[in-house]
This record gives structure tokens, sequence and C-alpha cells, in this order.
């Protein structure tokens, strides 16, 4: 008697000791109680609190109350709900959240494919896990004897209900439950959450219009850290031909993206939404004009230049939709087969657009460089080794730098240096030349590389340079340089491209802030968290490392 009563102290405390670990892979896991205590909110927190005492209640029924048949069937997905999270802080370094959630819910195919590719090594001793573990705590209830009718496994299984219900009314914010119901809740409200996907705004400007050049360029790169740029003084020469140039360029050093993920980055820049503008409860981002309609405005031609969708792909990306793209001219989509060799072929297009005459504007989101790192260039290109290769565990940073600086080598600067080749005969243009976010690369030990709730400052630093043939744009730039070295952010590209486009400068930076021509205000640093206020992650990273790195 005696060792059974040992037997249930101990497994209970065993589910105890469950949830105070699930619980510590939060960021902060106390933030949306006091967040809503300080808020005033005591009807929300309520209600909320009454949901998660009902789930902490239904983590414990669910190892013990009595076996049937409804238990047996359901209770492996439970379990499976459970090492998924675990396997997630394992490669992200925290817990699913709401943006993850939207990506598997949206993208499942594709994710599904990536993770067995990328993190298949990873995953799969919780995968092996699941059927013993299965086995062993379905008969749990008859070992240890604890006489708990199985009537009450409706409380486990009500409080997925409840969860979703409390993630509903909540917009996602109060997620502090137990991963059994966590995460198939979250799957159900991203799955239930939509956004706006109608008309935008018209443009509103009665100011003169004074372009500045023919042709404004655009260049969104993929996964681009500045940091790992020779031009930026990395150790290694990366960026010989960057390095090498002496005019035509103006060199921000490193800089700070909007966000860590690459579809709210690209929705900002396009929409020119203010830092102290986020979270955009309202959706703003969605209804406000784009950078299209003002580019057209100023009777540009509009082209939108995609090397990461195929030519027979009709999707749009980056949440823009039809009536966005009725304000595009030109739509070219050039991913190819050999995913690296797509943007040489953008390389090309780009060349000619620059050559025709007439007002152009171009916004390019470059294929750049995709995890695993060996795919994103040609073999020859092979210059920095060791490297990663087929096969090999994605987790050796020396193996992973290496690949990720070949990739820089082909996709960075060798392809500037084939854009430059015929500048001779470019009309007269302006690029700003940025990425959609940065890149973890192992440098916290995980392998997510970016888009992840537990961000680490290299996810959000990027390029910012300006190219150009005229030299009275490059002199601005080359004034404020001195002061903005290392401290400019995407936030500044909205209304850079507005005066370009000839739009008066002091409108511009009323609308919607600062340019790249003036000082930045704020320290550079990037949004975590959903750019529409779903979700309980919501924090700013700075891209500066902190007092305990630089020691």
């Amino acid at each position: 008697m005696a060792n059974l009563t040992l037997r249930k102290s101990i497994a209970l405390g065993s589910v105890a000791i469950l949830l105070l670990i699930e619980f510590s892979f939060f960021f902060d896991f106390i933030y949306p109680f006091r967040f809503l205590w300080n808020q005033g909110k005591l009807i929300e927190l309520s209600l909320s609190l009454i949901v998660f005492f009902w789930s902490l209640l239904s983590a414990f029924l669910l190892f013990f109350s009595g076996r049937s048949i409804i238990r047996k069937i359901t209770l492996p997905f439970f379990l499976f709900f459970f090492l998924c999270n675990i396997g997630f802080f394992n490669i992200a370094n925290s817990p699913l959240d709401f943006q993850q959630a939207v990506i598997i819910v949206e993208n499942f195919q594709w994710w599904f494919g990536a993770v067995v590719e990328n993190f298949g090594f990873a995953a799969l001793p919780f995968l092996i896990l699941l059927l013993p573990l299965s086995i062993f705590i379905e008969r749990l209830p008859e070992l240890l004897q604890f006489n708990i009718p199985p009537k009450a496994y409706f409380v486990p299984v009500s409080a997925v209900i409840l969860t979703t219900f409390g993630l509903q009314y909540s917009h996602g914010f109060f997620d502090r439950y137990p991963s059994y119901f966590r995460v198939p809740s979250m799957l159900a409200f991203a799955g239930l959450s939509h956004i706006y996907d109608g008309e935008r705004d018209a443009v509103i400007y009665s100011g003169f219009l004074d372009p500045q050049v023919e042709k404004i360029v655009l260049i969104v790169d993929e996964s681009i850290r500045a940091d790992i740029l020779g031009i930026n003084t990395f150790e290694k020469d990366t960026t010989p031909y960057l390095r090498s140039l002496e005019s035509g360029i103006v060199n921000f050093g490193i800089a700070a993206s909007a966000s860590n993920c690459s579809d709210y980055s690209n929705l900002i820049l396009r929409t020119g939404l203010r830092k102290e503008e986020i979270p955009d409860h309202n959706q703003m981002t969605l209804k406000k004009p784009s950078i299209w309609q003002f580019t057209r405005e100023a009777g540009f031609y509009n082209v939108y230049l995609d090397a990461q969708s195929a030519e027979e792909w009709v999707n749009y990306q980056n949440f823009m939709n039809e009536h966005e793209a009725s304000f595009v001219d030109e739509i070219i989509r050039v991913r190819q087969k050999t995913a690296y060799e797509s943007d040489g072929v953008a390389r090309d297009k780009l060349i000619n657009l620059l050559k025709q005459p007439g007002k152009t504007f171009i916004m390019f989101n470059k294929y750049g460089i995709h995890f695993p790192y060996f795919r994103s260039y040609p073999e020859e290109y092979n210059l920095f080794t060791p490297a990663l290769k087929q096969g090999e565990p994605m987790n050796d940073r020396v193996k992973a730098l290496n690949s990720y600086m070949n990739g820089i080598r082909w996709s960075v600067d060798d392809w500037f240096k084939n854009v430059f080749s015929e500048s001779g005969s470019f009309k007269s243009f302006v690029i700003i030349y940025t990425s959609d976010h940065g890149q973890n690369i192992v440098d916290d030990g995980t392998l997510a590389t970016h888009c992840r709730p537990g961000a680490n400052r290299f996810e959000g630093i990027v390029p910012m340079i300006i190219f150009s043939n005229e030299e009275s744009i490059l002199e601005e730039f080359k004034v404020v340089q001195v002061t903005s070295y290392n401290k400019t952010n995407h936030f500044q590209i909205f209304s850079s491209i507005l005066g370009f486009a000839g739009y008066n400068e002091s409108w511009g930076r009323t609308h919607y802030g600062a340019s790249l021509n003036d000082s930045p205000g704020t320290l550079p640093e990037f949004f975590v968290g959903d750019l529409h206020g779903r979700g309980s992650v919501r924090r700013w990273v700075s891209i500066y490392p902190t007092e305990a790195e630089s020691d």
C-alpha cells in the first residue's frame, strides 16, 4: 500500500515537472498575465485564468483518468502534440507560436517537406518515442490504480475546445496552456484567423512631382546577413568585388530588417508602415496605398521581378493580392528548376530594364540563399571549406557558415559584378539593396534560421547599400552615411523611394517617417511576432550585441 502511494506521488510529481519544463520554454511565461493585469483587462484575465486552470486539470486527467476506447484512440494524438512542441523547441529554441502555426496551416505540404529534409534527424527520436510512450501512458491508470472513472476523460477533450475559444477570444494573446491542448488549438486558431483581403486606399497627394532618376530599383534579397559581408569588415573576404568599388556605391553597413519573417518585412517595405504603428491591429498594411500606387501616380512603369516564383505559378506571396497586383504593369517570375540559377535569369531581365528608356520602378525579390545552404550555389563555388554536403548533420556551425559564405560569393558578390559589368549603358538609376531578414547560422545551437519567436539578433541583421550613377544622389547619402553607418533600418526605405519618385521629402517624412537621407531617430531593431497583433509574441530585438556578448 505504501509503495502504491509512493508510485502515485511520483507519477503526479512527474506530470507537474513536465508542465513546469514546458512552461519554461516560453521567453516570458507570465507576460500575458502581467499585461492583462496592467491594462486593467480583468474580465479577459479572469476568463483566461479559468481556461488555464482547466487545462492544468486536464493535463493530469489525460494521464490518470480511467481507460476507455476514446482515450485509447485520442491519447497518441495528445502525446504527438506534446512531443512536437518539444521537437520544435529543440529546433527553434522556442515553443510553437501563432506565426509558425499559420505557416503550417497555409503551407503544410511545403512545411512538411522542409521539416523532413532539413530537420528529419533532429525530429526522429521524438517520433520513435511516440509509440512506446503511448502504450505506457495508456496503461498508466491501471498500473497506478487511481480509480478515476473513464468519463473524466471528457475534461482533457473539452480542454481543446475551450483553449481554442480562449485563443479566439484573446486573438491568440493568452496562449499559456499545456502543449497537449495548446498545439491543436493554435493550429485551429490559425486556420480560423482571417485578414483583410480587399482593395487598398487611393493615393492622396496634391504636391508637385519631380522624379530624381529614370530607374528606381528596390532589391530585396533572401536571408542575407550583413555582418558576414566582407564589405562590412567580416574576417573572410566574401565580397571582394563590392569591397573593390570606389564609386557608384554608398554602404550603410549593417541595418535592421523590419521583421525576422520574409512576408512581414516585404509587406512593410511595400506599404511604409511606421515603427510606432506596430503591432498593426487594424491591418493598415493591407489597406494603405502600396508603393506601386505611388510610383504609378508619379508616372513610373511598375515591374515586379520575382525569382522565388516560377512562371507557371499564378499565386502571390508576401500578402500581395489581386488588387495590389493591378497596379503592377508587369510581373516577371523567373524561378528555375535549378533554384540557384534563378537570380542569374533575373539579372539579365534587370539589366535589360535598366537599359530601356522611360521611368521604371522595379521591386525585385531575389532567390538569394536558402537553407540548406549548399543548394544555393553551384559546386564550383565551393570556395570556403569544409562545407556542408547532402546527408550530413546540419548542426555543424563551421560547415554551415562556410556553405553560407559560398552562397554569399555566388548570390551577392558575383551577381552584382555581372550586373554592373554593363552599367555603362544603364539609364539614370538608383538601387536600394537590402534583404528580407538575416539568419541564425546555428549561432545558438539550433537549426531554425529565422522567423522564430525566440529570435536572436542575427535574424534581423541585413545589408543597406545604395548604388547609383547619379553623383548628386550619392553625395547626399555620403553626408548622412557618417552618422547613420550601422544604424539604418527597413522603415526608412519607403520614404526614400517616394523621394526618388519625386514626392516632396517633407510630405514623405510627415506621413511615412525618416528616409535614408535622415538620421534614423531610433535604434536599429526588428519586430518579432505577428505583425497584425495576433499571438503572444510581440517584442523588439536590437541588432547590436548585448553586454554579455560584448564581454
